[in-house]
């Protein structure tokens, strides 16, 4: 039996309808699992449910879709209660759902959209992390996957409030894997640099950007949302049973290689700071 075989798990994916949520869902059914798909829109999750039904359910059902803003903690409950009703039980938690980045200086970041970034992916993802929590123990254990980011482990120009979630993403993981190890549920954090998903569009449709961008990664080019999900299979089957507590960076050698040309050492923030001309700082709906 293949290391990476997922058949007979069940997957809870949330901000799963587009970018890396998406690749998400769709490597884990590729390698066996049933999936819940959720997001904020129930239609939308109901679409890509049915689009992996027919692409690999092979006449079954092997995909739902349960909206959930996990901004709402009634939300979340009421998402655990389908998850745990929807094939059976659940095995395994990939909190992809997150607020996206506040981008400006730190002093210009609103108290409110700070609050909101702390809210949402730190506390809200542990509460869902802890509304399934029994479910998966009384499968016999399994995998939660926290996805934080590259921008967590270094500063990161005119993102403070989502760089600090997502450093509390990354030890939130640590913690709870150190908690949850005797039930036998490994938890890990995924930290993407550069991929190619929703909230990126500004950087990789403008070429220039992404020209700097790219000059600033040693595989010399930005990821994509397979780059991460094929990290997620890793730590769902039983390829990963013996990693809990860690956070995987996946960002083509961003932070701990030299990028491949000699003085392109800041090309990420100089690509930032050119992003920072064409975005308007909002904080996401």
């Amino acid at each position: 039996m293949s290391l990476f075989d997922l058949t007979g798990k069940v997957a809870v994916v949330t901000g799963a309808t587009k970018g890396i949520g998406l690749g998400v869902a769709r490597a884990l059914v590729e390698h066996g699992a049933k999936v819940i798909v959720s997001s904020r829109d129930q239609p939308l999750c109901d679409q890509v449910a049915s689009d992996l039904n027919a692409a690999f359910g092979k006449g079954a059902v092997i995909a739902k879709g349960v909206a959930c803003d996990i901004d709402r903690l009634d939300d979340i409950e009421r998402l655990a209660v389908a998850a745990r009703g929807a094939f059976d039980g659940v095995d395994i938690l990939v909190c992809n759902a997150a607020a996206l980045a506040f981008i400006g200086p730190a002093a210009t970041t609103p108290s409110d959209v700070f609050e909101r970034l702390l809210s949402t992916n730190i506390h809200h993802n542990f509460r869902l992390c802890e509304a399934l929590r029994p479910d998966i123990a009384r499968r016999g254990g399994g995998s939660i996957i926290l996805i934080g980011s590259l921008a967590g482990h270094s500063a990161s120009a005119n993102l403070l409030g989502y760089a600090v979630s997502k450093a509390g993403v990354a030890h939130l993981a640590r913690c709870l894997a150190d908690e949850m190890a005797a039930e036998r549920i490994r938890v890990n954090c995924i930290a993407p640099g550069l991929i190619r998903s929703f909230s990126s569009q500004p950087i990789w449709r403008n070429e220039r950007i992404l020209e700097a961008s790219e000059r600033g990664i040693p595989l010399g080019r930005i990821g994509e949302p397979e780059d991460v999900a094929g990290t997620v299979v890793f730590l769902a089957s039983r390829a990963g049973s013996y990693v809990t507590g860690e956070t995987i960076l996946v960002d083509g050698g961003r932070t701990l290689l030299s990028p491949p040309q000699a003085g392109r050492a800041n090309a990420l923030s100089d690509a930032a700071s050119a992003l920072n001309r064409t975005h308007d700082p909002k904080p996401a709906p």
